[in-house]
């Protein structure tokens, strides 16, 4: 079943938020300096992701692509 990705970019804050599927409360885990990823509170599932600093101080917004591939579930 195939989800909507929300992809938000806040200019101020420069953060990247990406949510695979609707925006739902979530446990935050830091992975990586300046990186999030956004579980489900309930179940564990990965949600989401968040990115600080995203660009320099005074640097253009950057050209972002993604590739959604889809796993295939064992039987």
């Amino acid at each position: 079943m195939a989800k909507e990705i929300i992809v938000l970019f806040d200019k101020i804050g420069n953060t990247l938020d990406v949510w695979f599927g609707k925006p739902r409360e979530a446990i935050c885990e830091e992975t990586e300096e300046e990186f999030l990823i956004k579980k489900d509170i309930k179940t564990g599932e990965v949600i989401g992701f968040e990115k600080f600093n995203v660009l320099p101080v005074k640097g253009e917004i950057p050209e972002i692509k993604f590739m959604v591939k889809e796993i295939p579930q064992p039987a």
